[in-house]
């Protein structure tokens, strides 16, 4: 029985075919590039902002445990009516040891108020948590249009220096071949440039808006980005949106700064209440009494309190103060509901007209252009139309698809934002 061998080469081609797949399989990854959702994703789990909130919530969870306690007892500790003459312990009948508790007790519920202060910061940094996160989203899908827009734009552009290439080629044949003057081929030879120029500022747009997007994704910002526009989910309408504004994080967490004010109003109030100490404590006496009797310790309690007689220029302040303070914060978030509802309005109708633009642009404008570009090139190879009336044709298609990219990017970037004032991350 004999045994075949593998040649070499054949191991040789089967490395050579994994190596090509794995090739393959990178260049697809690259090629489907860095997602919208995927940047979202990243910003929100490497923000240090979040984190700091995160971390200030817990802080402040551990705070309302223990502002809810009462506060430590004291040891009291010492020695009572020592006479001085001799220094005596068993001298006098008084002198005693004494080791004590003394306890205090806060004001009426000023304990449970304090606790349920930080109860409400808590609530109040999770409601701006939440809106943090939507800031963020936001202004990740802003950036992210951003760069888009600016590929989309470069695209545009390079095929207009291919279009403007071609014509400065034909041109010159043409020139000497006397079918057209000097000024024909110079002036392809311009707009050329200006393409060229243009491609230059693109890039510059692109690498501003990367820079941007670094903040939040770092190092990813410059990976390759997906050509296509996203996708982002269809807006409410607005009145539909106005009644999400109640519940949107960033007002509910000024109703928790309300809520917060108003408990800050009932605990001023508990000022009027006496504060209590009990005092226990235990006094060790020695020697004997005239009988002959060992003297027998003492055991004392006393209770003290606070009498706040005088509250005109003090508790009655501190009350009124704190009632400001609530009603300055309901206030501001009246105020807050008042001006996002109104720039709510402003982005609905700019939306609004900004959809009528690219259904105009896609059913009108663009074919348009494109059919006078397209007959204006037909008319200069028949030599019917001139130079003049074939590159205005172009720039003008040029410069419509150009301006339809900032539309929709517009466009986007308003969803975007109806998005965020409906409280929608996706």
């Amino acid at each position: 029985m004999c045994t075949m061998r593998t040649p070499k080469g054949v191991h040789l081609v089967s490395l050579l075919f994994i190596v090509l797949a794995v090739v393959l399989t990178g260049s697809t990854a690259l090629a489907s590039g860095l997602s919208l959702a995927e940047a979202e994703r990243q910003a929100l789990t490497n923000d240090p902002g979040l984190h700091a909130v995160e971390s200030r919530s817990m802080a402040l969870e551990n705070m309302a445990v223990a502002a809810a306690q009462l506060p430590d007892p004291m040891l009291k500790l010492g020695v009572m009516s020592l006479p001085v003459d001799s220094f005596d312990f068993g001298q006098e009948p008084m002198t005693q040891a004494v080791v004590g508790l003394v306890q205090k007790f806060p004001r009426g519920d000023s304990r449970e108020l304090r606790s349920t202060q930080f109860s409400q910061q808590v609530e109040m940094l999770g409601e701006s948590l939440q809106d943090q996160k939507l800031q963020i989203t936001l202004t990740v899908r802003e950036l992210y249009l951003e760069v888009v827009r600016q590929k989309q734009r470069a695209a545009i552009n390079d095929e207009a220096i291919r279009i403007f290439t071609d014509f400065s080629d034909i041109t010159r044949d043409y020139y000497a071949t006397g079918r057209v003057n000097q000024q024909d081929v110079l002036q392809t030879v311009v707009e050329l440039a200006k393409a060229e120029e243009r491609a230059r500022q693109i890039s510059e747009a692109e690498a501003r808006a990367r820079a941007k997007l670094s903040a939040w994704l770092g190092e990813a910002s410059q990976l390759e980005l997906a050509t296509d526009w996203p996708s982002l989910q269809a807006p409410l309408a607005l009145a539909e949106i106005h009644q999400r504004l109640q519940t949107h994080p960033r007002i509910l967490a000024l109703q928790k700064k309300v809520n917060y004010a108003d408990t800050g109003v009932e605990l001023a109030r508990q000022q009027y209440k006496p504060e209590f100490s009990v005092d226990v404590a235990y006094g060790a006496r020695s020697g004997s009494d005239a009988s002959g009797m060992s003297r027998p310790d003492l055991f004392s309690v006393m209770v003290t309190m606070d009498l706040p007689l005088f509250h005109e220029h003090r508790q009655d302040r501190v009350t009124a103060s704190m009632i400001a303070e609530s009603s300055a914060a309901l206030f501001d978030r009246d105020d807050l509901y008042r001006r996002m509802k109104s720039e709510a309005d402003m982005q609905g109708a700019t939306y609004e007209k900004q959809q009528e633009s690219i259904a105009f642009f896609t059913s009108n404008i663009l074919p348009e252009a494109r059919f006078s570009a397209e007959s204006s090139f037909d008319a200069y190879q028949s030599s019917v139309g001139d130079l003049s009336s074939l590159l205005r044709a172009q720039i003008t298609e040029i410069d419509l698809r150009l301006e339809f990219v900032r539309i929709q990017a517009e466009a986007l970037k308003t969803q975007a934002r109806l998005l965020y004032f409906q409280g929608e991350a996706s």
